[in-house]
């Protein structure tokens, strides 16, 4: 699946993974061949059973995506994670982020520049003013309070996946503070920190609420799930 944004100027190709973890049917054994030492330590740590499960489905799935892309072997894939928890691959010249909730996982690779990628499993909330209170910047409260109350939960996750996705492009994460990041709902670019950040959303299914963040317009490629993510 593709789709193009703003012909007329340069475009950025990104490949995009969205996946449920229990869509793997590997052996958590065999998962664990191909995590780091330092992910096994993690998913050992993590105790409820389901919880460790899905760790471990979406590191593996993580590294098979790479691995398939840039044809080499899962644990012979150079990965390091900075501090701000974005990852890198040293060896290839291609940029990646990732993200989580709940059961799903989105990758984007790219060799053209910065990427980030942030979703959301739609649901609802019982404090979605305070919440809001906490990352919108002030217009963007004051245009949320206009909205119909039963669109509020899906407004205040289409915004955070928004700023989200600028703030792991730009490799920040959160330690900036949302609020100090004006997105809106609808301009496909916006400004952060002196640079213009291009905004697609991602229209994979109703469940999820995603965006992708690049200093480029992109073209958005959605790939299948590697076949070494199920077992035969």
């Amino acid at each position: 699946m593709k789709w193009r944004m703003h012909s007329n100027r340069q475009i950025s190709t990104i490949d995009v993974w969205v996946f449920r973890h229990s869509q793997l049917t590997i052996p958590i054994s065999h998962m664990f061949e191909v995590l780091s030492p330092v992910e096994r330590e993690r998913a050992e740590k993590i105790r409820p059973p389901n919880a460790r499960l899905s760790y471990l489905q979406s590191k593996f799935a993580f590294r098979t995506i790479l691995s398939t892309h840039l044809h080499v072997k899962p644990r012979d894939l150079q990965l390091t994670v900075s501090n701000l928890g974005k990852p890198h691959l040293p060896a290839h010249d291609i940029e990646v982020s990732q993200s989580r909730s709940h059961d799903w996982s989105a990758v984007a690779v790219t060799p053209c520049g910065l990427v980030g990628i942030d979703i959301e499993l739609w649901r609802s909330f019982t404090n979605c003013r305070q919440l809001a209170c906490r990352i919108m910047a002030e217009q963007e409260i004051r245009m949320f309070e206009e909205a119909p109350e039963e669109l509020l939960a899906r407004k205040l996750l289409e915004l955070w996946t928004r700023k989200e996705a600028v703030l792991k492009c730009a490799g920040l994460g959160l330690r900036q503070d949302p609020q100090g990041l004006y997105v809106g709902w609808d301009a496909p670019t916006v400004q952060f920190d002196g640079r213009k950040y291009c905004l697609c959303q991602i229209p994979v299914c109703e469940q999820l609420v995603g965006h992708i963040a690049s200093h480029d317009p992109p073209q958005i490629v959605i790939r299948r799930l590697p076949s070494e993510c199920y077992y035969s």
